[in-house]
């Protein structure tokens, strides 16, 4: 079964399956002991939301592969270690989660969970 996204409502809370997007990896090839494919990054992949994976050459012959999950590319093309899967950083997810937490951030309610609200310092910070 496919989960489809919806699109939220403002200030509506998203589910663990709406907030999922698709993850992009590289294959870095440290060592290439077929002497074929080179070192550096030898592939690009995407993981979908359901865990499948399709997996691109970066070569002069860049077929497509399908795979049923990123285990499977590991186990078939890690070679012992000699290739590792490079996830790339999620920025805009990144970006949002600390959006989100600056726009709900109240640094006098930060202070005042600090301090007593009835010394000086409390009074100031609940005068402004």
């Amino acid at each position: 079964m496919t989960q489809q996204r919806k699109c939220p409502k403002k200030n509506q809370a998203l589910t663990f399956y709406e907030i999922m997007i698709m993850k992009i990896f590289y294959l870095n090839r440290l060592e290439d002991e077929s002497g074929v494919s080179g070192t550096g990054r030898v592939a690009q992949g995407f993981i979908f939301d359901n865990g499948k994976v399709a997996l691109t050459w970066l070569s002069e012959h860049p077929s497509v592969t399908i795979y049923d999950n990123i285990g499977e590319v590991h186990a078939i093309h890690s070679h012992d270690g000699k290739t590792e899967i490079e996830m790339m950083p999620d920025f805009k997810r990144a970006f949002n989660e600390l959006k989100s937490f600056v726009e709900n951030f109240s640094l006098a309610d930060a202070c005042l969970g600090k301090i007593s609200p009835e010394s000086s310092a409390g009074k100031l910070i609940n005068k402004n």
